[in-house]
């Protein structure tokens, strides 16, 4: 029998029982629908996180100074002469408190006496000042002499009051490094340009600062104060994408300049300036290619030998945003796929409801089946008649449930990007969609594999005489 005959009976069959086809393609289509939202949402989610991490340097390496935390054994022998002292303390306060009824005398020395017993121990309490760990030049170069590492940015981060149009407002400026900043960040550049090497008295806002701090929009080539000092706006980052993208203006810095201007924004009289050359924090960019694990070990290898330390007394910390990207891309993978499979869970249903109606044709059919096995069909034309019946029902189940769980992402998508005041974006998971249409053929075939066969070995005598 030919594949076009084939089809036109396996469609007749559709047809003739439409009622049936449609309770048995609606099961279809929840499961696949619930599938399809589920992984496209997944996949947007996933995306949008890692680009939002990426903007704060994604794969970039982070190096910051951090002071070791250690107890010794000298504060446990205070804890515990303190312990003791107390006891004797309340002893010596209850013999003065008995004598107090001899006269005032007594109450005058037991007070002397306790005033002395909390001053002492207040004193040997008294914690000595840890020096604070920083990073200095040295460090820099260290760095340096690493093959792996192409580009070394160092941080200088400080708090101030930025003043325009009458307004005051406190921002989180970050110094950089001009000659090397613009090569490793993760923005674009709505408007003006990026700092660039010999730059002074320049300033580099966020989006989010420039349009929305001030009632006023700062504008390029306008003037801003930081603490009595004027700084020109030379460029304006470009808004986040996405409906994370506003984050990275959010958690990360409003406003860039030179790390050398920053040495002198202190504006407390009592304090003196920041130290020149120490560094908030230092990112490092590697080779493309580069190994990364390999390199962050070289890094922190030769840090511990220049900075004199170990294990134990590290007074820095290696801090890989790659790592903490591929985390959280592992985490949504998993939740994608756990919700995943319970919303596949519903495919079983329709699988089972696809099974039903076939084994119902079978039984509808038998007479039918005899018949054309008594002009000539074969066992593989009946098998394959049965198997199109039920992939047509499942193919067109998994259509629908493929649009219907698109659309149900988009309206979702669109409803958070208003919520969210964020742009709206299309969003399609082709790998989802190739997923669901594989999936619904095979379940429909599998589902009317058993029927099929017992159609296809119906034996032409006994399907005639069948009622």
């Amino acid at each position: 029998m030919k594949t076009g005959k084939i089809l036109r009976i396996a469609l007749s069959m559709v047809k003739s029982n439409k009622l049936r086809s449609w309770l048995t393609i609606i099961g279809v289509i929840i499961g696949i629908a619930s599938v399809m939202a589920i992984v496209t949402t997944g996949e947007y989610f996933e995306k949008e996180v890692t680009e939002t991490l990426e903007g704060f340097g994604g794969d970039t390496i982070t190096i910051v100074a951090s002071t070791p935390f250690q107890i010794t054994d000298e504060e446990f022998m205070v804890e515990d002469s303190v312990v003791e002292g107390s006891g004797d303390l309340e002893e010596g306060l209850e013999e003065n408190s008995e004598n107090s009824e001899v006269g005032s005398g007594m109450i005058t020395e037991a007070g002397e006496y306790e005033v002395e017993a909390k001053t002492s121990t207040a004193d040997y309490l008294e914690p000595e000042s840890a020096e604070e760990a920083e990073l200095t030049k040295m460090d820099v170069f260290t760095l340096r002499r690493i093959p792996a590492i192409e580009y070394i940015n160092v941080n200088v981060e400080h708090g101030t009051e930025l003043q325009f149009g009458g307004e005051n407002v406190w921002v989180w400026i970050k110094g950089v490094d001009p000659a090397v900043w613009p090569r490793i960040i993760k923005k674009d550049l709505e408007q003006g340009r990026m700092l660039k090497a010999g730059d002074r008295n320049v300033v580099v806002l966020s989006n989010e600062l420039a349009k929305e701090g001030f009632q006023k929009e700062i504008r390029l080539n306008q003037m801003i104060m930081l603490n009595g000092r004027s700084y020109r706006v030379v460029g304006i980052l470009a808004e986040g994408g996405g409906l994370l993208g506003g984050l990275t203006g959010l958690f990360g810095s409003s406003l860039y300049m030179p790390y050398q201007e920053i040495y002198s924004l202190s504006s407390d009289e009592d304090s003196p300036e920041r130290e020149r050359d120490t560094y908030s924090s230092i990112e490092v960019k590697l080779y493309k290619g580069a190994d990364y694990n390999s390199s962050i070990q070289e890094i922190e290898n030769k840090l511990r030998l220049s900075r004199r330390v170990n294990e134990n007394t590290q007074d820095f910390y290696v801090n890989s945003n790659k790592e903490a990207i591929e985390n959280v891309r592992k985490l949504i993978n998993g939740l994608t796929a756990f919700l995943a499979f319970i919303a596949g869970i519903s495919l079983l249903v329709g699988s089972t409801g696809i099974a039903n109606t076939m084994f119902t044709s079978v039984l509808e059919k038998t007479k039918e089946i005899g018949i054309m096995k008594a002009i000539g069909a074969r066992n593989r034309d009946i098998m394959l008649i049965f198997l199109c019946n039920s992939a047509m029902i499942s193919l067109v189940g998994g259509i629908i449930g493929i649009l219907l769980g698109t659309a149900a992402v988009q309206a979702v998508l669109f409803f958070l990007s208003i919520k969210m005041n964020a742009p709206f974006e299309f969003a399609l998971s082709l790998k989802a969609t190739f997923i669901a249409t594989f999936v619904s053929i095979i379940v429909g075939l599998i589902a009317g594999l058993v029927p099929a066969k017992n159609a296809s070995e119906l034996k032409p005598v006994d399907a005639l005489r069948y009622e």
